[in-house]
C-alpha cells in the first residue's frame, strides 16, 4: 500500500485534485484541469491524486491558457519522494525547491527537463536526439555541498536568503540544506555580531565563501549587479579565498593549480564541480598533436579553470571574459603553476570572437556562458572559425537548448551530452555537450543564417 504524502501548514482557498505528467523547466510539473495546463510546484512526474492549491488566477496567465499552484497532498507519491530537507525553504526561502526528492529521483527529473527543452526550444528532432549519447552524473554530496552564497541585507535589517517569489528576506538563522558545514556553522552568530557592530548597510548583499582551509570569509557588496564593489566587513584589506583543483584525468600528466581569489568572484558552488567539469573536458578534447600553432578558446572562462586543462591540449589558450578580478586571479594561479601558454583577455565574448587569434587552426573551444546563454550571433561567429572540438556548458536548460540548436544549424553535431546535477535540492541543472563539425558543410554560411 502506497503511503500518502501531505504538506503541512499550507492553506489556500481554491483546491483541486489532478494527476501530474512530466516536468517543466523551472522546477514545476505539468498537470491538467479541464484541459487547461497547471504548473504545479512541489510535485513530481507521474504522481496521482495530487491536491493542488491554485494560485489566484491572473489575467496574464489566463490569456496564455495556464494556471499555477502548489501540491499540498499526494495520494500516490513518486517512489523517490522524501520528507523536505531544507529548514530555510520550509521558512519560505527560494533556495531548495526540490528538497522533497532524493538524488536518484532528482537526476531523472532533471534529465527529463533537459531532453524536453532540447525538443521544444532547441527544435532538435527525435532522430537526432536518438543519435546522441546521453549520460548523467549526480555530484556528491547531494546535500551540504555549497561552498559559497550571497545573502541579502534587507532594509529592515534582516539578513538571509530571498523569499520565494518575493523581495522579502528569510533570516540566515534558517539554514539552507545546500550549505556545507564550514559555510553554515556559526554563520548566524557572525552575522548577528556584524549587525550589533552596525557594519551592515541595508539594501546590499554579503558574499560568503569557504576555501581549502575551511575558513569562512565574507565581504559586503554595493553598487551595480554586474560589477559590485566589495567592502571588507572588519576593516583592513579585502579577504581572499584559496581553492585548489587537481588535474590528471584525460591529460598526459597530473598537476594541481591553486587559486587565490576575492570572496565575491565566481566559482562553481558545488565543491566537486570544478574538477569534474575539467576532467570531462579533458577526456573529450584530444591533443592537437603535431599540428603547428594550434589554439584553444576558453570563452566566458572566468578564472581559467578550464584553461588549465586546455593548456595540455594545444600550443596556446585564449581565455576570454569580463570577469576582471577573477581573470587576474587566474593569470596569477596559472603562472604560479608553471602554465605559460594561457592568455587572459578582458572582453565581452560576443563582441570579440571575430578578432581572437586563430593561429594555424582553432583546435578546441569551450563555451560556458551565464544563464542567458551565448546567443545565436556569438555561436555563429565561433562556428565560422570551424573549431574541431567544442564543449558547450549550459546552466539553464532552455537557453542551452536554444544554443545547441544553433550549433546544429551551423554545421555541428552533438556527440555526447552529460546531464549534471550540480545543484542538489533545487531545480537547477548543468549540462555538458561535446560537439564536432559535420563533414561537407561550411559553418556560418548564408544558407544557415
Amino acid at each position: 500500500m502506497t503511503k500518502k504524502w501531505k504538506r503541512m501548514g499550507v492553506t489556500k482557498t481554491e483546491e483541486v485534485v489532478i494527476n501530474l505528467e512530466g516536468p517543466a523547466n523551472g522546477g514545476t510539473v505539468i498537470g491538467r484541469l479541464d484541459g487547461q495546463v497547471v504548473f504545479v510546484r512541489g510535485g513530481l512526474p507521474g504522481e496521482q491524486d495530487v491536491t493542488v492549491a491554485l494560485d489566484p488566477a491572473r489575467k496574464s496567465n489566463s490569456k496564455k491558457g495556464f494556471r499555477t499552484g502548489e501540491a499540498t497532498a499526494v495520494g500516490q507519491p513518486h517512489p523517490h519522494r522524501v520528507e523536505p530537507l531544507c529548514p530555510a525553504a520550509k521558512a519560505g526561502a527560494g533556495c531548495c525547491d526540490l528538497d522533497f526528492v532524493d538524488a536518484i529521483g532528482a537526476l531523472d527529473y532533471k534529465k527529463q527537463v533537459v531532453l524536453d527543452q532540447l525538443r521544444r526550444v532547441g527544435k532538435i528532432d527525435a532522430e537526432t536526439l536518438n543519435q546522441i549519447q546521453v549520460t548523467t552524473k549526480s555530484l556528491e554530496p547531494y546535500a551540504g555541498s555549497r561552498t559559497r552564497v550571497r545573502l541579502a541585507v534587507y532594509a529592515q535589517g534582516t539578513v538571509g536568503q530571498r523569499a520565494r517569489g518575493s523581495h522579502d528576506v528569510v533570516s540566515v538563522e534558517h539554514e539552507c540544506a545546500q550549505w556545507s558545514d564550514a559555510l553554515k556553522d556559526g554563520l548566524a552568530q557572525d552575522i548577528h555580531q556584524l549587525q550589533e557592530a552596525e557594519r551592515l548597510t541595508p539594501n546590499t548583499e554579503i558574499a560568503v565563501a569557504v576555501g581549502d582551509d575551511g575558513t569562512r570569509r565574507m565581504v559586503q557588496l554595493q553598487g551595480s549587479a554586474g560589477r559590485p564593489q566589495a567592502k571588507a566587513l572588519t576593516g583592513g584589506p579585502l579577504p581572499t579565498v584559496t581553492r585548489t583543483v587537481h588535474y590528471g584525468e584525460g591529460l598526459d600528466r597530473e598537476f594541481d593549480v591553486q587559486w587565490e581569489s576575492q570572496v565575491q568572484d565566481f566559482w562553481q558552488a558545488h565543491s566537486a564541480a570544478p574538477q569534474f567539469y575539467s576532467s570531462w573536458i579533458a577526456r573529450h578534447i584530444p591533443p592537437a598533436g603535431k599540428e603547428r600553432a594550434s589554439v584553444a578558446w576558453d570563452l566566458y572562462g572566468g578564472a581559467g579553470v578550464f584553461s588549465a586543462a586546455l593548456s595540455r591540449k594545444t600550443d596556446r589558450v585564449v581565455c576570454v571574459d569580463v570577469a576582471g578580478s577573477a581573470s587576474e586571479a587566474g593569470a596569477r594561479a596559472l603562472d604560479a603553476a608553471g602554465i605559460d601558454n594561457v592568455e587572459f583577455v578582458d572582453a565581452d565574448v560576443a563582441r570579440s570572437v571575430s578578432s581572437l587569434p586563430r593561429g594555424g587552426k582553432v583546435h578546441a573551444v569551450v563555451v560556458d556562458p551565464p544563464r542567458t546563454g551565448a546567443g545565436a550571433q556569438a555561436i555563429t561567429d565561433i562556428a565560422k572559425a570551424r573549431p574541431r572540438h567544442v564543449v558547450h556548458v549550459g546552466c539553464d536548460p532552455a537557453t542551452a537548448a536554444r544554443d545547441l540548436g544553433v550549433w546544429i544549424q551551423r554545421g555541428y553535431a552533438i556527440k555526447e551530452l552529460c546531464v549534471v546535477d550540480a545543484f542538489g535540492l533545487n531545480h537547477h541543472v548543468e549540462l555538458l555537450a561535446y560537439l564536432v563539425p559535420t563533414r561537407g558543410r561550411r559553418a556560418g554560411s548564408r544558407a544557415d543564417s
